[in-house]
């Protein structure tokens, strides 16, 4: 099982890089083709999101899909990490405001909306907090830091790619999507589930939608 989980751990590294920007950019350029009507879906992150969500279903651990019971001391861990992390976030959103004279807005229009708040976070959490952490946790399994620290920078460096090109607004998203890899991936150590990642990750697209 190590072997196998290391080969997986290898090959998707690589790919998770791309695979939501590419996914999308090839169905919706074959939709404007065959059936311009539907190229929202490609907009939306559907189909990225559906072949996450199929790799998933084989490689990931199906219990992680589930809601978390948790002791009290761990709610209120998570609580305690996710009230910090936003508070943080919303104070560096509002300086970086400040500084450029305007809120920065990441979406416009529904398709994009539906995007940045529920397929893609959703696509993201089912890969980077669900198959790629749980295969560095079987290749690893007494190490506590590894599946934090590769889910954490594979999922940093995927944002470099989800643009037309990388460029320096894209590497510029390091500095912050590092950070938050890390406090998402402590909630799915925490918890064992990807629900409250997948929620505090809705909650820091939020401020940057509307």
């Amino acid at each position: 099982m190590p072997k196998r989980a290391l080969l997986i751990v290898a090959l998707l590294l690589p790919l998770s890089l791309v695979i939501t920007a590419t996914t999308n950019h090839l169905v919706g350029e074959a939709l404007q083709s065959a059936q311009p009507s539907l190229a929202w879906l490609a907009t939306a992150a559907i189909p990225s999101f559906m072949v996450i969500f199929c790799l998933y279903i084989a490689l990931g651990d199906r219990r992680a899909l589930d809601w978390p019971s948790l002791a009290p001391q761990n709610t209120r861990s998570i609580l305690r990490l996710s009230a910090i992390w936003l508070t943080l976030w919303l104070a560096g959103c509002t300086a970086f405001a400040v500084m450029t004279g305007h809120w920065i807005v990441y979406a416009r229009g529904v398709p994009l909306v539906a995007a940045f708040l529920v397929f893609g976070p959703l696509g993201e959490e089912l890969l980077f907090r669900g198959i790629i952490y749980e295969r560095v946790q079987q290749v690893w399994p007494r190490s506590s830091l590894l599946p934090i620290a590769i889910s954490s920078i594979a999922f940093s460096l995927h944002h470099i790619w989800l643009g037309a090109a990388p460029d320096g607004l894209a590497m510029a998203q390091l500095l912050f999507t590092l950070p938050m890899g890390i406090v998402f991936a402590l909630l799915r150590q925490r918890s064992g589930s990807i629900w409250p990642s997948a929620l505090l990750h809705f909650a820091t697209n939020l401020p940057a939608t509307f």
